[in-house]
């Protein structure tokens, strides 16, 4: 397939406002990176500017190694879906399908040929004599996916494609889709602002905020080692809890400390300042409910999720910080219960209080 390379990338809106703000990134041959971030960060921005959707402000788009800012957007050999399908209603499904390659002016055999594969691939042969408003959601979706594939192009660009989907089919049309892309071996940018869908789909992840590019890692590494405070609570659900204190240093050994609470910690940080301000953030499954250790945050139970296979209980400590904890199994506390909440300390992560930034 190809590589999609982008480099110092910029949109602003208007002369004033900017949407996407010197993004460097290279989407790797064959692999399914996911763009993902909240409303209005410049992520479906910068999937418009990749298929020549979007005029671009400064920087430069290549795919294949080829700059494509100054290249029509059917000749960039890339396919778009789009979140509201954007099917012709007036077509059957067959020729929602076929329409780009008529337009490439293919010849009929081949379109024929091309189309019938694609649909069984999808699932949705049956359907080819059907029109858009006979079909479900998840079918739409699949002729969407379907009229993209048959072109058969460099690289595969979905602009949340599944959030019109209930949960269940979502969960379903997800699996089969990463199924898809590796079946293909396509290269793939993927937008959404859904978590799961991030750490399930991408082989890579991309965090923006703000327009700006905040980290760039494998699922799994980025949400045990993330950069910043906002990447920590934004991937992984429910997001991260957050202790603000101070990082002490006294004899080899660190201590954080929260109001008149002192906790050791379990690793030794390349910093010397004492009474630094931190957030100390820990996940919810990194959390000791009712924490045989000597010392802890006291908190009051607001609220207990019981999920079958495992709880989640929401507390608030006397300072007002919130806390989430997951723990295995169902738990039942009353409202207002008193608890006294731990951490594993090797599992904490560490955030300047100014910077957001993680200290090592």
């Amino acid at each position: 397939m190809a590589e999609v390379k982008l480099e110092k990338l910029t949109k602003v809106y208007g002369g004033k406002v900017t949407a996407v703000d010197a993004v460097d990134l290279e989407v790797r041959d064959n692999e399914f990176l996911v763009l993902v971030g909240p409303s209005g960060c410049g992520k479906t921005t910068i999937l418009r500017m990749i298929a020549g959707l979007e005029e671009i402000t400064a920087g430069s788009v290549a795919i294949d190694g080829v700059p494509v800012n100054d290249v029509a957007p059917r000749d960039r050999n890339v396919a778009m879906v789009f979140q509201n399908y954007a099917l012709y209603p007036h077509m059957t499904v067959r020729g929602n399908i076929a329409f780009g390659l008529k337009m490439a002016k293919v010849e009929r055999h081949v379109i024929e040929h091309k189309v019938e594969d694609t649909s069984r691939l999808l699932s949705i042969f049956e359907y080819l004599d059907r029109k858009p408003r006979e079909l479900s959601g998840g079918q739409r979706q699949r002729v969407a996916l379907a009229r993209a594939i048959v072109k058969q192009p460099k690289v595969f660009l979905f602009d949340e494609p599944l959030s019109n989907l209930d949960a269940q089919l979502r969960t379903q049309t997800r699996a089969e889709l990463k199924k898809l892309q590796q079946q293909l071996g396509t290269t793939a940018v993927y937008v959404t602002h859904d978590r799961t869908e991030a750490m399930t789909l991408g082989d890579r992840i991309a965090v923006m905020k703000d327009g700006r590019l905040l980290q760039v890692d494998q699922p799994l590494a980025m949400y045990h080692k993330p950069a910043t405070l906002f990447v920590a609570n934004f991937i992984g659900t429910p997001g991260i809890n957050q202790f603000p204190g101070q990082l002490r240093h006294a004899h080899g050994k660190f201590t954080f400390r929260h109001h008149d609470l002192e906790l050791d910690l379990h690793h030794r940080y390349k910093v010397n300042e004492p009474g630094r301000e931190v957030v100390l953030a820990v996940r919810p499954e990194d959390m000791e409910l009712e924490s045989s250790r000597e010392k802890g945050f006291k908190a009051a139970v607001d609220l207990v999720e019981q999920l079958g296979g495992e709880s989640l209980i929401y507390a608030t400590l006397a300072d007002g910080t919130k806390a989430v904890v997951r723990t295995e199994g169902n738990v039942q506390y009353d409202q207002g219960a008193h608890l006294k909440l731990g951490f594993k300390p090797e599992a904490a992560h560490l955030f300047d209080a100014a910077t957001e930034m993680r200290i090592e």
